[in-house]
């Protein structure tokens, strides 16, 4: 029953972006469309206002960019962190954990005064970097290389590895479940991010989907059937993402817990 109340923000999406705008707008509200058309997906996808196979694809590489460069990242960190003995280890890995209690917004301005000295606004590097580095990603991965017992890494020292053959051929193979997992939340985050792509992206060829289709909904009229439709198929890479990584999310959350 739980499920359906979740479900229920879904279904209006869908319904909404099947209906003609008047029922979309009609009062009392029209639960089960009345008269169901795809006009407003064929009316999105051909635009004149925006491009949004475009703004699509602008998505589809930053996400996949920022996501590949998010886990080389994290592991090159956690690592570390989880196999090497060096002084202050644990204490470097707690004033890591620290800066989680520092909220996002209060680097914004910070970031984008940074992008600016870079010249990188209006392009696919400030949607790219300012956001690879991630703590949760480091704890996550951290957490599941430490369940990972050391007599495999042993052997392999004894085999002649050094400490990158250890990580690339030991450790990461055991750690997929934790890769996908953490590689699923990074695209969806990219994917989702609206905030920062609208502070420093305002070319339409350069703007994700999240802020394309915002120009749905103007300062004084809002068309939801088009915003609706768009939305829906803002949802479908996500979606087909977290169906294909669904038996590695369990795995990866499960073993990834409290460990020192």
């Amino acid at each position: 029953m739980l499920s359906l109340l979740f479900l229920a923000p879904v279904y209006w999406m869908i319904s909404t972006s099947l209906k003609p705008e008047a029922d979309a707008i009609a009062q009392p509200v029209q639960w089960i469309p009345a008269h169901p058309t795809f006009s407003n997906y064929a009316e999105v996808l051909n635009s004149p206002d925006g491009n949004i196979l475009r703004w699509t694809l602008n998505s589809l590489l930053v996400a996949s960019v920022f996501t590949v460069l998010h886990l080389i990242l994290c592991v090159l960190t956690a690592y570390p962190l989880a196999r090497m003995r060096f002084p202050g280890r644990n204490a470097w890995f707690w004033f890591i954990l620290s800066s989680l209690m520092i909220p996002g917004i209060v680097t914004l301005v910070p970031t984008y005064l940074m992008m600016i000295e870079f010249n990188w606004i209006n392009s696919y590097n400030a949607l790219i970097w300012p956001g690879i580095s991630g703590v949760f990603g480091v704890f996550l991965l951290r957490q599941f290389f430490v369940g990972i017992p050391n007599e495999l890494e042993e052997a392999a020292r004894l085999d002649g590895a050094n400490s990158f053959q250890v990580l690339w051929r030991v450790i990461l193979p055991l750690a997929v479940p934790a890769l996908v997992t953490l590689g699923v939340f990074a695209f969806m985050g990219s994917w989702n991010n609206f905030l920062w792509p609208s502070f420093t992206v305002t070319d339409p060829d350069k703007m994700t989907l999240p802020v394309g289709i915002t120009t749905f909904s103007q300062r004084y009229v809002t068309d939801y059937g088009k915003l609706m439709a768009s939305t829906a198929l803002a949802a479908v890479p996500v979606l087909v993402a977290y169906l294909v990584a669904q038996r590695y999310l369990v795995a990866g959350l499960a073993t990834s817990g409290m460990k020192e």
